[in-house]
């Protein structure tokens, strides 16, 4: 609990102006650490159309391998990359592509621009490409995509 003592000997109407402004300044500190709060909290699952919420929690290589299981993912043979990235604070036309894949599955990376993520790389046995790219931030999935990493063949969706 938090207490103010303090001494005045001015005027009630002076005593009772600080008090006030006191009051508006904590309210003011306590409005803005929840909002910064609730601004940078990454959720802990998405929801994908058809398929329902899933859990975005990635904390080690064994999570990731889960939630590449999630999407159908057969195998996870090895991990091949990892990587610190930028999400851009601006996107061009190339990001915006790139994160409607993200909206397919539930998520979106706007609210990450300009703030670094981790990008790893996972060999993987399935049908519909050779790679799967996860990022993630603070242990939770921002994005990811398949790909086969060959020219002139783009990202596929992870869902």
């Amino acid at each position: 609990m938090l207490y103010l003592n303090f001494s005045v000997k001015k005027s009630k109407k002076a005593k009772t102006a600080i008090v006030i402004t006191a009051l508006a300044i904590a309210a003011a500190i306590i409005f803005c650490a929840a909002s910064a709060c609730g601004k940078s909290k990454i959720p802990d699952t998405a929801e994908r159309a058809g398929a329902g919420e899933y859990s975005l929690k990635v904390s080690d290589e064994a999570g990731a391998r889960s939630f590449l299981k999630g999407f159908n993912i057969e195998e996870v043979l090895e991990k091949t990359g990892e990587e610190k990235i930028i999400i851009p604070q601006k996107f061009n036309a190339v990001y915006e592509k790139y994160n409607e894949l993200q909206k397919q599955i539930g998520l979106d990376l706007t609210r990450f621009k300009g703030k670094s993520a981790l990008k790893t790389t996972y060999r993987i046995k399935s049908e519909r490409a050779e790679y799967a790219v996860l990022l993630t931030r603070s242990g939770r999935v921002i994005g990811g995509h398949l790909t086969s990493l060959r020219y002139g063949r783009g990202n596929l969706p992870l869902g």
